[in-house]
């Protein structure tokens, strides 16, 4: 692929590697009672739902069997230090909590499981459900209601839950508010597409995942205006326009900045992995807790968040610091 200047192109073909660097198994003690209840990273388990769940005439994501798959995106993995179990065979799930939901940057982008994300759609993050996952998210501030199809991983910042789509955060009316409390339900599809957990019929229709390309791009009316006094070089109108609509909408927290180019020398790897909102939302996470400059990196079909460039030196005593920090699987790569 071409390099271009100040911008690395994070689109990354669907690979095995579904999740940022893949630990080790801790599904073992799923069942354990020394586990924590809900989701999150380290030994969890799913609190089991106490009534079925009502669909009826709820919109969104229409509910189907889809085979999981028991490795790549469902495999156990590790982010930063923590390690994170998948509920694999999971039937039973319900929790409480914050949900926040992810746009314009990362439209297009691709998901953990190698689908392409499309932010009008009905689809969501989640830490601990095998991919793909048909969930039922309720604001509990003003009763509103989606079914979610969940094929990404996430959100890994604050003690949020799960992490909307714009069409889905639109649904239940919280995308002004940016974050809102929510209950998400479990709904558990068979393979004749009877749900046992749930009653009555819902409202929505089936989600048709991409893998392709995502469709144009069109620049919103709020951009006639705009003026962007530095502009990087882009591979075509897409990208650009892509980078645009990144500044505009400021609940991304994505700006040119977050896209650039690595040149040769030593690095830090913290993670690798083929979703780009995982990518860019580990990179914000920890680029004011280390003292370095931290960068996202495509090489062929992985996303790499790099610490440096430094000299070699310079480069070990950098990953002496970061392992204090917390970040234990960290490594010197050379690019």
């Amino acid at each position: 692929m071409k390099k271009y200047k100040n911008i690395v192109i994070i689109s990354v073909l669907a690979s095995a590697l579904c999740a940022c660097s893949s630990g080790g198994s801790y599904s073992n003690y799923y069942s354990s009672s020394g586990c924590h209840v809900g989701s999150g990273p380290y030994c969890t388990k799913p609190k089991a739902q106490t009534s079925l769940v009502d669909i009826q005439g709820v919109g969104g994501a229409k509910p189907v069997y889809e085979a999981q798959r028991s490795n790549g995106c469902n495999k156990d993995y590790t982010v930063l230090g923590k390690n994170y179990m998948v509920w694999r065979g999971a039937t039973s799930y319900v929790e409480e909590g914050t949900a926040s939901w992810y746009g314009p940057g990362f439209h297009g982008k691709k998901t953990s499981n190698g689908e392409v994300y499309n932010q009008k759609g009905y689809t969501a993050a989640h830490k601990n459900l095998p991919l793909p996952s048909y969930l039922k998210v309720t604001n509990l501030r003003n009763g509103k209601k989606v079914i979610v199809r969940v094929n990404d991983r996430g959100p890994f910042v604050d003690n949020r839950i799960i992490d909307l789509s714009e069409g889905s955060a639109r649904a239940i009316d919280m995308v002004g508010s940016g974050t809102t409390k929510v209950r998400i339900e479990l709904l558990r599809v068979m393979p004749n597409g009877y749900i046992p957990n749930a009653t009555g019929t819902p409202g929505g229709s089936v989600v048709t995942p991409s893998t392709g390309s995502p469709g144009a791009l069109t620049l919103p009316s709020s951009t006639k205006n705009t003026t962007i006094s530095k502009i990087p070089n882009y591979k075509n109108k897409a990208e650009a326009i892509a980078a645009v609509r990144d500044a505009l909408y400021k609940k991304t927290n994505i700006s040119a900045a977050d896209i650039v180019s690595a040149v040769k020398g030593v690095y830090i790897q913290l993670v690798a992995c083929n979703s780009d909102k995982m990518a860019l939302e580990i990179k914000q996470s920890v680029q004011n807790r280390l003292p370095y400059n931290v960068i996202i990196s495509n090489q062929g079909n992985i996303n790499r968040v790099l610490v440096g460039p430094f000299t070699e030196s310079a480069a070990k005593n950098a990953l002496n610091t970061i392992r204090r920090k917390g970040y234990t699987d960290s490594f010197i790569k050379r690019m």
